[in-house]
């Protein structure tokens, strides 16, 4: 296991081949199929999915139960890695059929622990087999070595007389144009994710990651993302990211423990920053 270590201490990622039971990713899947069978008219009438497939549902692992066992399995089979900063526990959670097509970006300013050396990591389950058609994951190796460009300039510029606030999508995008820049400038490699059922990657928080595009949406690529932390980390958005001045407090939260993993308590489903709904109305699938 200490291989995966030495590639994300070198890469800034590393791959987990079949960290996930084949069992687990069937169950996974038919708990999906049976989910969107109950709920597929109400996502349509809200406007709800993308090219007819889910797209970034956060913590759907609260309706959707054996996305539990998912991040068990993931973080088992990863733990040299995703427990170094001490044991793992599940922060929130993001679930794809439709891939992201996200651009290049670093995570760091939307999850800021305030610790240098880290604490937060990326951990990405693939549901589905990967390749070129349905938007496979890319990253830049060594992009987690850039130092930062220069926040305080792209602070004035984008909020010269106000506080930065928590999210903030021209400064976050003129942020990681900016690492982009000094990626190429050094002459780093872009890796794309070809990945089979079952594998899992993990990414470090300053790895410029993203998806490439879904080129065939008629063929999905189910993915379950999770945000994984130490205990009681308090984790922060852009605006304590750009002002390091911001006193950061401990945190005392609510967990359930599950197969000896802790689990952050909450009861809301957010389906692409569009609609909440309270897990106990969509559902409870095993």
């Amino acid at each position: 296991m200490h291989q995966y270590k030495h590639q994300f201490e070198q890469d800034g990622f590393c791959i987990i081949k079949g960290a996930v039971k084949s069992e687990t990713v069937h169950r996974a899947n038919l708990a999906i199929d049976e989910f969107r069978m109950l709920h597929d008219s109400m996502l349509m009438k809200e406007g709800l999915l993308a090219n007819n497939l889910l797209q970034r549902v956060i913590n759907l692992h609260r309706s959707i139960f054996v996305f539990k066992d998912v991040f068990i399995e993931s973080l088992e089979n990863s733990s040299a890695v995703t427990d170094q900063y001490g044991r793992s526990t599940l922060y929130t959670s993001l679930f794809y059929e439709l891939g992201s097509q996200q651009p290049l970006h670093r995570d760091t300013p939307y999850f800021f622990s305030g610790k240098s050396s880290g604490g937060y990591l990326g951990v990405w389950a693939a549901l589905d087999d990967v390749d070129q058609e349905n938007g496979p994951l890319m990253a830049i190796k060594g992009s987690h070595k850039l130092g930062e460009p220069d926040l305080e300039m792209l602070k004035h510029k984008y909020h010269p007389d106000e506080a930065v606030p928590p999210s903030s999508p021209p400064l976050f995008d003129a942020y990681n144009n900016e690492l982009i820049s000094l990626a190429n400038n050094a002459g780093l490699e872009k890796k794309v994710f070809e990945v089979e059922k079952g594998d899992v990657i993990v990414w470090h928080p300053a790895t410029l990651h993203g998806g490439m595009l879904h080129k065939n949406p008629k063929k999905t690529r189910r993915s379950f993302v999770m945000h994984v932390t130490p205990e009681n980390m308090p984790i922060h958005h852009m605006d304590y990211f750009f002002d390091r001045q911001k006193k950061i407090h401990k945190v005392n939260k609510d967990y359930e423990d599950y197969n000896g993993r802790l689990i952050e308590n909450g009861s809301k489903i957010d389906f692409m920053h569009k609609k909440l709904f309270d897990a106990k109305k969509l559902g409870f699938f095993k």
